[in-house]
């Protein structure tokens, strides 16, 4: 049994393999992102029993002072090198279907699967920011679409996992002819799959394809409450049982009071608003943060 398996309440750490993390600050001991700092910290959490490593799937900063995230490691080579230093945790690739081919990364992934003798899984992310899609010259699909096309890709990658005979398929957006993938995971199956989505189509395809679902965190309890039950019940309508992962942030300090006031120091006092404005502005998609009125820019800064 693969120690990820053990227990239903499992923790990891999210998004090692970028500068910055999820912090946009200045403070001199940020987050820098290396591969000496990921290995450290790696073997640190596979040693303190963690479960798993989520990385941020980045090709582009978002500027300010430091260039939040604009250094980053690639995450289907970052996890072979991972899971090749590490004994029980389980480290995740994140994947941008539209940049990679199903086949090829079908067998990227069984090979970083082998090394980790069953402990690689994927985070398959439908779509992103079109300025890094710009970066490989790929254009942006349509909400319903870029669905469509993770679909195809999704399941052209889990019929190579599994598939012992040569296979066709012709679709939309991929066409395969003869494709045989050897040797296969080491998981059990397959390599277990994440999938985020906060739309219905996004819900939908997670709740059919993913056996963990990641949603960000609620404030009210009786929201989170009601929002997993519907997500499991769309998982239900599809045949299939979910877990769900979220995320939260530590602030590590001798007292609950120091706590709060380095809290306050990184995030607010030496804050990266440059990288903070271009973040939101990204995520708005083509909105324009600037002219968003000023009390809504401070709260989503």
């Amino acid at each position: 049994m693969r120690h990820f398996d053990r227990h239903s309440l499992k923790l990891g750490l999210f998004g090692l393999n970028c500068s910055g993390g999820l912090s946009a600050t200045r403070v001199p001991e940020r987050w820098e992102g290396t591969w000496e700092q990921n290995l450290e910290a790696t073997k640190m959490a596979d040693a303190a029993g963690l479960d798993f490593l989520l990385p941020l799937g980045r090709w582009k900063g978002y500027g300010g002072v430091h260039d939040h995230n604009g250094g980053s490691l690639e995450t289907l080579t970052w996890a072979a090198g991972i899971l090749a230093a590490t004994e029980n945790i389980m480290a995740f690739g994140t994947v941008h279907v539209p940049l990679f081919n199903p086949i090829v990364t079908a067998k990227q992934m069984v090979t970083a699967d082998q090394i980790g003798g069953g402990r690689f899984g994927l985070n398959i992310v439908c779509g992103w920011n079109e300025d890094e899609f710009n970066m490989a010259g790929v254009e942006m699909n349509t909400h319903e679409d870029r669905y469509e096309q993770g679909q195809e890709w999704v399941d052209i990658v889990t019929r190579a996992w599994t598939s012992d005979a040569p296979f066709d398929y012709a679709g939309k957006y991929y066409s395969v002819t003869g494709a045989l993938l050897k040797p296969k995971p080491a998981s059990k199956n397959r390599p277990l799959i994440v999938s985020a989505g906060s739309s219905n189509r996004g819900r939908d395809f997670a709740a059919r394809n993913s056996d963990m679902m990641f949603t960000g965190i609620r404030t009210v309890e009786d929201e989170i409450a009601a929002d997993i039950a519907q997500l499991k019940a769309l998982a239900a309508g599809h045949a299939r049982n979910i877990g769900m992962f979220t995320n939260c942030y530590v602030v590590c300090r001798p007292t609950a009071k120091e706590a709060e006031e380095y809290h306050h120091y990184y995030a607010v006092e030496m804050a990266d608003i440059g990288a903070v404005d271009s973040l939101v502005a990204r995520r708005a998609r083509r909105g324009k943060f600037d002219d968003l009125p000023e009390e809504m820019k401070r709260n989503l800064r």
